[in-house]
C-alpha cells in the first residue's frame, strides 16, 4: 500500500479541499498521514517514507515555511504533488525547478490540468424550510462586491452577509469612505451581518435554508470560485456572474443562474423569490451534477494517473 504525507494548509478553504483530496486518495487505497504546516519536520518525514506529498496551494500565508520545506526533500525518491485553484498560487520558485506536478483550473496550463472537485457527504443536509432571504458568504470587502450589496439593500432592504467579523467591518468602512451606500442605508447593512461559518456542516444550512445565494466571483478570473461548488453540494440555489469557467463546470439556466450586470443580478433576484418553485427545480438539478461529476475521487484519479501513469482504485 503506497502512503501519502498531506500538508494541511492554515486557512478553512484549504482545509475543506484538503482534507476533501485526504478522504479520496483513502477511497484509491493510499495510507494517509496528515500533518499542519508548522509541524513539518523533515527528519520525520524520512521516518514515514511517504511515496508522495500532497500539498493544496490555498494561500500565500506559508510560502517560506513551506519553501524551506520543500529545499529538503529529494524529489526523486518522493513524489510533489501540487495543487491549486489558481495555477500562480504555486511559487515560481516551486514551479521553475520542476519540483512538482502542479494542477489547476486555468484551461491555459495545459499540462496536467484537473479541475477542483468536492466531497458531497461534507455538504449534507436537510431542507427544513427557508431561515434567510438573500444571503452571501465571503469576504464583502472588494469595491466590486460591495457595490452589489449595496445595491441588494438599495431594492430589497435586507440582506444575509456571514464572513470573518473583520473582513465586514472592513468593508463598511470602504463603504462609508467611498460613498457606496448613503448613511440611511448604513445601519441596515451593518445589521446584515450574521457572523462567521466554522465549519462545512455550518456552510451546508445556510445555503440549503437561503431562497438565493449570490457568488460574486470576478467573472474576468480564470477559475471557478470554490464556493460555487459549495453551493450547489449543499442544495442551496445560486445566482453567480457570466463566466465560461462556470459556464464549463455547469449548466448555466438548469444547474444554477447567472447574471452579466447588476441589474439583471436584482431582476433575478427578484424573479426567484417570486418563482421559489423554479428556482427548486434548478437547485436539484445542480445538487445532481455536482455529486455526480465532480468528486474529489474523481478528480485525483487524474492526477494519479498523470503522476505514475496508471490508474489507481481499491
Amino acid at each position: 500500500m503506497k502512503k501519502v504525507l498531506i500538508i494541511l494548509p492554515d486557512d478553512n478553504k484549504g482545509k475543506y479541499i484538503t482534507k476533501g483530496y485526504s478522504s479520496a486518495f483513502r477511497d484509491n487505497g493510499f495510507f494517509v498521514i496528515e500533518k499542519k504546516i508548522y509541524d513539518l519536520n523533515i527528519n520525520e518525514v524520512y521516518k514515514i517514507n511517504p511515496d508522495c506529498i500532497f500539498h493544496f496551494w490555498s494561500s500565500y500565508s506559508s510560502v517560506d515555511t513551506l519553501l524551506d520545506f520543500y529545499k529538503n526533500i529529494n524529489s526523486e525518491s518522493i513524489k510533489l504533488i501540487n495543487h491549486a485553484e489558481i495555477s500562480d498560487s504555486i511559487p515560481a520558485e516551486i514551479r521553475k525547478k520542476n519540483l512538482s506536478y502542479c494542477f489547476s483550473q486555468n484551461e491555459k496550463v495545459k499540462k496536467n490540468r484537473v479541475l477542483l472537485g468536492i466531497n458531497g457527504k461534507d455538504y449534507k443536509s436537510k431542507f427544513s424550510g427557508y431561515k434567510y432571504s438573500i444571503t452571501f458568504a465571503g469576504n464583502p470587502a472588494y469595491e466590486n462586491r460591495e457595490k452589489l450589496l449595496a445595491s441588494i439593500i438599495y431594492n430589497f432592504g435586507e440582506l444575509n452577509i456571514f464572513c470573518r467579523s473583520f473582513d465586514f467591518y472592513k468593508s463598511v468602512d470602504e463603504m462609508y469612505k467611498l460613498k457606496i451606500l448613503p448613511d440611511r442605508y448604513i445601519d441596515i447593512y451593518r445589521s446584515s451581518y450574521k457572523g462567521y461559518l466554522d465549519s462545512q456542516s455550518e456552510l451546508a444550512q445556510v445555503y440549503t435554508s437561503s431562497k438565493v445565494n449570490i457568488d460574486m466571483t470576478n467573472p474576468d478570473k480564470d477559475y471557478t470560485n470554490y464556493r460555487c461548488y459549495e453551493i450547489l453540494a449543499s442544495g442551496g440555489f445560486m445566482l453567480a456572474p457570466k463566466s465560461k469557467y462556470t459556464d464549463y463546470l455547469f449548466e448555466d439556466g438548469k444547474d444554477f443562474d447567472s447574471y452579466c450586470s447588476q441589474d439583471e443580478l436584482i431582476d433575478k433576484i427578484k424573479f426567484y423569490l417570486k418563482n421559489l418553485n423554479i428556482a427548486q427545480l434548478i437547485t436539484m438539478n445542480g445538487r445532481k451534477n455536482v455529486l455526480s461529476n465532480h468528486s474529489f475521487y474523481d478528480r485525483l484519479k487524474l492526477i494519479l494517473k498523470a503522476v505514475y501513469g496508471k490508474d489507481f482504485s481499491n
